[in-house]
C-alpha cells in the first residue's frame, strides 16, 4: 500500500522474487501508469529490475466499500500468512484509510508498516487488531524519480517486531508468522533481522532521522555534506544530546553511542538527498510532524524543553506556509 520510494523497492524486489502482489496507490493517474509501464528499480550501479503487479486504487476511492474486497491471494492462519506493507507517509494514515486496511484484512492478514517517526501505530489500533500489526525499521535508501520508478540508492538492513504481544499463543503465533515473512523478504535480497525490542529501534531510527533529515532540508545539502559543515555538525551534536535526553525521559533505551551512528549514517548516505529534503524540493508535505513534531508533544508531555529541535520546527513549518502561500 503506497508506491513511493521505499514502496517500489519493496515491491519490486518482492515480485522479482515470485510472490504474488498488488500495488494499491491514492492517485487514479498512477494507478494508470503502473497499469500501462509496471514499476521499475534501479540499482545504483545501474542494473535496473521491472515488475507489473496488480495495481487498485485505495477501497475508498473506488465505487465499492473497502468491506466489499477481498484480497486475491489466499489469507490462511499462520501457516499461510498474508501480509500488508503499509509504506505511505505517516501523515497519509487517518481513520479512513485505517478502515481500508481492516477491510483488506482476511484471518491470517498482518499489517507491516515501515513509517518514519512515532505515532503511527497508536493510530492504527485504534482500528486494527493490535496482535496483527508488525512495525519495521529499514535503513534501506530509495529515492523515487517518478510515479513508477525509484532508484536503489543505498543497501541497509530492515527490523521487524511485533508492536504488541498478547497471550502465550498469540505470541507463538506471532514468531511464526515473523519467521516467514523474514524467511521471505531474505528471498526477495533483504537483510533481515527480528527484533524483540523493535519500540528501541523505532526510537533510534527517529532520533538519527530528527538529526539529519530537517538540517538537510534547511540547508538543502546532501547527507554527507551535514558534516562537513562545523556549525550544522554542531547543531546535529545538539539536536542528538536532546533526544536522548527525551528518549530517557520516557524510558527508552537508545546506548551511549548514538552520535557515532549519526555520523555513519551521514557517511554511508553522503550522496543522498533525505526525504526531507526530497519532499522539500518538491514541493510536499515533510513528515516534521512524525518526527519532530511528535518529540516535542512527548517532550511537554515529560516536562522538558528541547530548544534546538524547537528551532528547527518551527522554521521547517515556516518554509511550509511560505511555499503554500505561493511566495
Amino acid at each position: 500500500m503506497g508506491a513511493g520510494a521505499i514502496g517500489t523497492l519493496f515491491a519490486v524486489k518482492i515480485a522479482k522474487a515470485g510472490f504474488p502482489l498488488e500495488v494499491f496507490v491514492r492517485r487514479e493517474e498512477q494507478a494508470r501508469r503502473i497499469a500501462d509501464a509496471g514499476l521499475t528499480l534501479r540499482e545504483a550501479e545501474g542494473e535496473a529490475y521491472a515488475a507489473k503487479p496488480l495495481v487498485r486504487l485505495l477501497p475508498s476511492r473506488t465505487e465499492h466499500a473497502a468491506r466489499d474486497y477481498k484480497p486475491s491471494m489466499e489469507s490462511g492462519d499462520a501457516e499461510d500468512p498474508h501480509f500488508i506493507f503499509l509504506s505511505v507517509k505517516q501523515n497519509a494514515i487517518t481513520d479512513e484509510l485505517a478502515s481500508d486496511i481492516l477491510g483488506l484484512m482476511g484471518p491470517g492478514s498482518w499489517v507491516v508498516c515501515l513509517q518514519n517517526g512515532i505515532g503511527h501505530a497508536e493510530k492504527l489500533v485504534k482500528h486494527l487488531p493490535a496482535d496483527r500489526l508488525l512495525l519495521a525499521v529499514t535503513t534501506e535508501g530509495a529515492l523515487r524519480v517518478s510515479d513508477c520508478e525509484s532508484i536503489h540508492t543505498g543497501h541497509g538492513e530492515t527490523y521487524i517486531g511485533a508492536f504488541r504481544e498478547g497471550d502465550k499463543e498469540e505470541v507463538e503465533n506471532s514468531r511464526i508468522v515473523q519467521k516467514k515473512l523474514a524467511k521471505q523478504l531474505e528471498m526477495a535480497g533483504f537483510r533481515i533481522s527480528l527484533s524483540n525490542d523493535i519500540i528501541s529501534r523505532i526510537w533510534q531510527k527517529l532520533l538519527i532521522n530528527a538529526a539529519i533529515n530537517p538540517l538537510s532540508a534547511l540547508l538543502q545539502v546532501r547527507n554527507g555534506e551535514l558534516l562537513e559543515l562545523s556549525e550544522a555538525r554542531q547543531l546535529m551534536q545538539q539536536l542528538v544530546e536532546e533526544g536522548k535526553l527525551l528518549a530517557s525521559a520516557c524510558g527508552i533505551e537508545i546506548g551511549t553511542d548514538l552520535w557515532t551512528r549519526v555520523q555513519e549514517v551521514c557517511e554511508n548516505t553522503a550522496v543522498n538527498r533525505s526525504s526531507m529534503l526530497q519532499d522539500m524540493q518538491a514541493g510536499r508535505v515533510t513528515e516534521i510532524e512524525a518526527i519532530t513534531g511528535n518529540m516535542l508533544n512527548k517532550a511537554r508531555t515529560a516536562g522538558l524543553e528541547l530548544h534546538a529541535h524547537q528551532s528547527v520546527y518551527l522554521l521547517i513549518k515556516a518554509l511550509e506556509k511560505r511555499r503554500s502561500a505561493g511566495d
